[in-house]
């Protein structure tokens, strides 16, 4: 088909498109007509050949940018992608990875599936895959080559700190995209949940760790929800309901169209459910989790810890489209129980809509801060804010100062803390149970700052690190070490264990057990 032919072909089932929803609007579709014209004065005018399909794809982003920061468009390439993090599964042999020193590394094997049971183990670099050499190889090349049908073939050469390379084959399997990071019993009676994401199966892994622990002692919680961008908005309602034994209002949603008004309702006497919780929030919790975080303040079931939220409170429908790609449309906003709109304003552009969070200080709660946002009240009369994100009823922002070098070995792209922790792991082999190992790090904090400066400086000459550098941030260095052995010895649970001994936002939550315990007396 000739481009002018197929720009015509657009342009024709646009203006059908916008016919059947407007017969009267002469403007949109003189706008329609300007557009398909300029399309063809690019076709014969431009200086050079140019991608249409580029140009088109960038004139659908820039059409859904002029709606709201959430509209969005997904492309063909990225669907099979999206739909993996909403249906919370793909097929692979599963593994969370790094590329270092040119080699796949694993991170962790998945619970449960062919990596675990073929026992790799986190450290191991695969040097081959079906015999050929996987040296250099980039992210997407490690997606193409390890993930695969069910049921098929991948052999691999693995190569272990202090052993010979050694041939492994997997058998391809469905691998869960777990919503759940961590759920650990972080004392004798505290648990503490990390939930990353709202996908299809979140309530049920939430309901499964949650029994899990209780079996083991848990009589209060700590969920935490820093940095999860949200999801499924029927996810968050039914975890809500979990906590919820009235028929309260959990979430309400307002739009144009009149099935986007909906209200949702707990459901009375689902559960007993009366553990005292508490929700860990920061500047990256959005969405979903805020219509979570937001509910159990509302109804004076829960306290919110940490850093007002991002502000999310518009809903997005998804539509499949012809050639494989989607959109998503912003079809209402979401109001909690207490009639809170938490969506913050977007009119200065999606760039500062989305770096105005980290650069001000709207995160903050003070007087200063509170007085211009609209005030609501509980179920019990409590005071609680909207106009941007959720307003945490204790405010505590986490320590993210570092000194230059620190930050720049936490985020260096080889990972230098996971590196160094393989290295220095045997001298822990001592410790038979996880329980010894974190008593031993916390009464006698062991590792040698100067043997980890000497080795720093050896594989990497651009960092340049002397004692001064890091003193101050020894502590916290040395615990991200001590997180990975423990990662490297019993999992990923322990791995959260240990991170959270030097973490503020979590120690603030333990002091404020007692008075969530009140909030549900």
């Amino acid at each position: 088909m000739r481009l002018n032919k197929k720009i015509s072909y657009i342009f024709i089932i646009i203006v059908s498109s916008i016919c059947l929803i407007s017969f009267t609007n002469e403007t949109v579709l003189s706008k329609l007509k300007s557009l398909s014209k300029i399309l063809q004065y690019i076709e014969r005018f431009y200086v050079e050949e140019v991608e249409m399909d580029k140009i088109l794809n960038g004139a659908i982003h820039g059409l859904l940018n002029e709606l709201d920061p959430h509209s969005s468009y997904i492309e063909p390439k990225d669907a099979d992608s999206v739909k993996e993090q909403i249906e919370g599964e793909f097929e692979g042999i599963g593994i969370e990875f790094a590329i270092l020193d040119g080699y796949i590394t694993v991170v962790s094997p998945i619970p449960d599936t062919p990596s675990d049971r073929a026992g790799l183990i986190s450290g191991d670099k695969i040097i081959k895959i079906n015999k050929e050499s996987a040296y250099m190889i980039t992210q997407d090349e490690v997606f193409d080559k390890l993930r695969g049908p069910k049921g098929s073939k991948v052999d691999l050469t693995i190569q272990r700190q202090g052993t010979d390379p050694f041939e492994v084959t997997l058998m391809r399997a469905k691998i869960p995209i777990f919503s759940i990071s961590a759920a650990l019993l972080y004392n004798n009676n505290t648990g503490y949940i990390k939930m990353n994401r709202f996908g299809q199966k979140t309530y049920q892994e939430l309901y499964e760790s949650i029994d899990s622990l209780e079996n083991i002692g848990m009589d209060n919680l700590i969920l935490d929800l820093r940095n999860n961008p949200g999801g499924l908005m029927d996810q968050a309602i039914e975890i809500v309901d979990l906590f919820i034994n009235s028929n309260d209002t959990i979430l309400f949603t307002k739009g144009r169209i009149r099935n986007a008004n909906e209200t949702f309702y707990a459901s009375k006497n689902k559960n007993d459910n009366n553990m005292p919780i508490i929700t860990l929030m920061n500047r990256g919790s959005a969405s979903a989790s805020e219509i979570v975080s937001g509910a159990l303040q509302d109804l004076d079931r829960g306290l919110v810890i940490g850093e007002t939220s991002f502000g999310k409170g518009l809903v997005q429908r998804q539509f499949p489209l012809d050639d494989g790609s989607m959109v998503r449309i912003t079809i209402a906003k979401y109001y909690t129980p207490s009639g809170r709109m938490i969506q913050r304003p977007y009119d200065e552009g999606k760039d500062t809509y989305y770096t105005d969070i980290w650069t001000s200080d709207n995160r903050e709660v003070n007087d200063s801060t509170l007085a211009s946002r609209p005030t609501f009240k509980t179920k019990k009369g409590r005071n609680v804010y909207g106009g941007g994100g959720i307003t945490p009823d204790v405010f505590i922002n986490n320590d993210y100062e570092y000194q230059n070098k620190t930050q720049n070995i936490l985020t260096d792209s080889e990972r230098l803390i996971f590196k160094y922790a393989n290295i220095v792991a045997p001298e822990f082999e001592q410790f038979k149970s996880f329980n010894k190992f974190n008593q031993s790090i916390k009464n006698n904090k062991s590792l040698n700052i100067d043997e980890f400066i000497q080795w720093i400086n050896k594989i990497d000459e651009d960092i340049l690190l002397t004692k001064q550098d890091i003193e101050v941030d020894w502590s916290k260095i040395q615990n991200r070490i001590f997180a990975e052995i423990a990662r490297i010895f019993w999992g990923n649970n322990f791995y959260y264990n240990v991170m959270l001994n030097e973490d503020v936002q979590f120690q603030s939550a333990l002091e404020h057990i007692d008075q969530a315990r009140t909030m549900v007396k």
